[in-house]
């Protein structure tokens, strides 16, 4: 079976977590061998690491979402750094700018997402990065990180701009600093021609697949829960548009994905 991986996902969402093993089953029913779990505070970090400990295919991210900026203490930064470090984590985020909810201050969210890229330097592992409202600010954020983080001079994508929601020109530019450029399930919608024109013209070397569950469901599924077997939705979208079979993009995605991650081969593969 072709092998997919869902490169953002929040199976510890209350959403979820009473039925966390039958939507890994599902997942991997469809195909999906890998997840990445993202954390976005205190709680859901420490809820993430528990998944990847727990279960194969399952990998943690752990960061503060710019939502929960102020969140983000001396003292939650210091614990932050220390669980980055862990082997079960393979990238901090999600990180980033929210200036379309502005649930915590700008200048606090700039603050945080410095210091949680500056932490992901220092572990030499990739981000998750959230923006919305903010894409071409964040760009410099972004550039200085991608400038300094060893991973560009070990082969390895620097981050991933989950769920991306701005303009191709926009998704090009962080594609030439390092970033993959994530499409989720939203490229379903039929309002949404700008993630099928991303799709379409950035190259699959550059794209990877997510569900950002239990959030933004294919639209088969709308008003419903996402689970991570769904992000079949969005790799067969792709392969709508770009006119290649679901196999050319799950290959390309998987091996995104892996490589950046740094697990050395595609999940799934023999």
């Amino acid at each position: 079976m072709t092998a997919l991986f869902d490169t953002h996902c929040h199976l510890q969402d209350p959403a979820l977590t009473g039925d966390v093993a039958g939507v890994v089953a599902r997942a991997r029913a469809a195909g999906v061998t890998g997840m990445l779990v993202c954390g976005y505070d205190a709680a859901s970090n420490v809820a993430a690491l528990g998944l990847a400990n727990a279960e194969g295919g399952l990998y943690a991210a752990v960061g503060f979402h710019p939502h929960d900026a102020s969140d983000l203490t001396p003292e939650a930064l210091d614990l932050l750094a220390r669980q980055a470090a862990l082997p079960a984590v393979f990238a901090v985020g999600e990180v980033g700018l929210d200036f379309f909810r502005d649930l915590s201050p700008r200048d606090t969210q700039r603050n945080a997402l410095d210091a949680q890229l500056a932490i992901a330097i220092e572990v030499a592992k990739p981000v998750s990065v959230h923006t919305r409202s903010a894409e071409d600010e964040i760009y410099a954020h972004l550039a200085s990180y991608a400038a300094r983080t060893p991973l560009a001079a070990l082969g390895r994508p620097v981050g991933v701009m989950h769920c991306f929601g701005g303009s191709l020109e926009q998704a090009r530019r962080f594609v030439e600093i390092g970033f993959l450029v994530s499409i989720a399930c939203t490229i379903t919608y039929p309002k949404n021609d700008a993630a099928r024109a991303i799709a379409v013209e950035l190259p699959l070397e550059s794209l990877v697949v997510e569900t950002d569950s239990p959030y933004l469901p294919p639209q088969t599924l709308r008003g419903k829960r996402n689970e991570p077997a769904h992000v079949r939705a969005a790799a067969e979208a792709i392969a709508a548009v770009r006119a290649v079979s679901l196999d050319v993009v799950a290959a390309a995605t998987t091996g995104n994905a892996t490589r950046m991650l740094g697990l050395g081969v595609a999940v799934g593969a023999a």
